[in-house]
């Protein structure tokens, strides 16, 4: 394949923002990198239609190489953990009529490839695969258990459901046969992690690239905050506030430092149905009034608050790996976070520690170790600090731009004498 030629993509996007977090902004940087090269057209659901049309107004280049097609969806609303039933039929639902459009479209414009992007899930691939062009399926993540051993340090009410949830993921694995199908169907798959990716080859006997799902964002290269004689220690968590997110394992960890040998600052970014609840218990552990809740504000303002700190807590439960963690890098934060998912891809020990997911009194006691240990040792969390941002490149977009081009290359060039599998 000549590398200056592009290819006539086919992108399933259903969740594609360029303001939004989560798996909206993977459908966005996946779409950007891989139209840097190639010309796109995007199946999403019309929820963030407004949104996106008033961010091209604006910046008219981020997609000038992309055609976006809507469809609508809609969901009937549940507390979590319980809206995931619901919303998987409605998902569903949205697929099939995803193939319907993509398979007219395919008729009128020929496509060289299709590309499944999201949802990242394993379990829940469309059905682009049907139209029988080459199929890349990707970032896949999903193929990981919720880590019983922690289930103590999510709410009694939501454990059932992540009890039930590893028992799906089991089930998925071994008997479901979409994700089967759509594995057998790729020419490429992309995989979340290299976890997902030991998986998938042991699974299904294919072969995967890890890209991770989350891109750092574009930022101004600046020298990482230094942290001044007699300044506390500023520890940034950043994310929804949700059971799994794991805010109080911070708080728990916290508690064990002697505020005699320790001095430090807590700054929590962001919102959600545990804010409230959190919070209470950074009063009732009496450890408020080195605590600041700022709730939900503009994402360039938690930005430049990321910017000032010294260090980054992520001790997610059941994340494949958070948006939160790429911007970390990216602005010179050590991270401390759990040694399981993209968590352990995305991390190494120049620029942060892992804690082994062992138990939950262990997990409490290694943070609180962890963040004592970046304390007292200055100049070795400030290397670590530089060590995040040059960590931070492999999950750039560009970087991306890159690994994608090389499997489509890939792909089309092994296409020949392969089965039609759009039966």
């Amino acid at each position: 394949m000549d590398q200056t030629a592009p290819l006539k993509v086919l992108v399933s996007a259903f969740a594609f923002s360029p303001i939004k977090g989560s798996e909206f902004a993977v459908g966005w940087d996946y779409t950007c990198a891989i139209a840097a090269r190639h010309k796109v057209w995007v199946i999403a659901r019309s929820n963030e239609r407004e949104e996106t049309e008033q961010y091209l107004l604006k910046h008219p280049e981020a997609m000038s190489n992309v055609t976006v097609h809507y469809l609508p969806f809609t969901s009937k609303s549940f507390d979590f953990p319980w809206s995931a039933i619901p919303f998987h039929f409605a998902y569903m639902g949205w697929q099939r009529r995803a193939l319907y459009l993509g398979r007219i479209l395919d008729i009128e414009i020929d496509f060289d490839l299709v590309h499944d992007v999201c949802l990242t899930g394993f379990r829940k691939p469309g059905y682009l695969w049907k139209i029988g062009k080459p199929f890349v399926w990707g970032p896949v993540c999903g193929l990981q258990f919720f880590p019983l051993r922690l289930l103590g340090a999510i709410p009694f009410w939501s454990r059932p459901f992540f009890i039930l949830r590893n028992v799906s993921v089991v089930w998925a694995m071994h008997l479901s046969r979409r994700p089967k199908r759509a594995a057998v169907a790729s020419r490429a798959i992309l995989a979340a992690s290299s976890s997902v990716a030991d998986q998938i080859r042991r699974l299904w006997g294919k072969e995967a690239q890890v890209s991770c799902e989350v891109s750092a964002p574009s930022l101004t290269s600046s020298p990482p905050a230094h942290r001044e004689l007699g300044e506390p220690l500023s520890i940034i968590w950043s994310g929804g506030c949700y059971p799994t997110k794991g805010l109080n394992i911070v708080l728990l960890a916290l508690k064990q430092l002697n505020p005699t040998e320790v001095d430090w600052r807590l700054i929590v970014l962001g919102d959600g149905q545990c804010w409230s609840k959190w919070k209470r218990l950074s009063v009732d552990l009496e450890l408020s009034d080195r605590c600041i809740f700022t709730g939900r504000i503009p994402r360039d303002e938690a930005l430049s608050i990321m910017a000032k700190g010294h260090c980054f807590v992520q001790p997610s439960l059941y994340d494949a790996t958070s948006n939160v963690i790429a911007e970390a890098l990216a602005l010179g934060l050590p991270v401390i976070c759990l040694d399981h998912f993209g968590f352990k891809d995305a991390v190494d020990s120049d620029c942060g520690v892992k804690v082994a997911p062992n138990s939950l009194h262990q997990v409490v006691r290694d943070f609180a170790k962890s963040i004592k240990f970046l304390w007292l040792d200055e100049d070795r969390r400030y290397r670590m600090a530089a060590a995040a941002q040059v960590r931070s490149r492999r999950l750039t977009r560009k970087y991306k731009e890159e690994t994608i081009n090389e499997v489509y290359c890939k792909v089309i060039r092994d296409k020949c004498g392969r089965p039609n599998t759009s039966r």
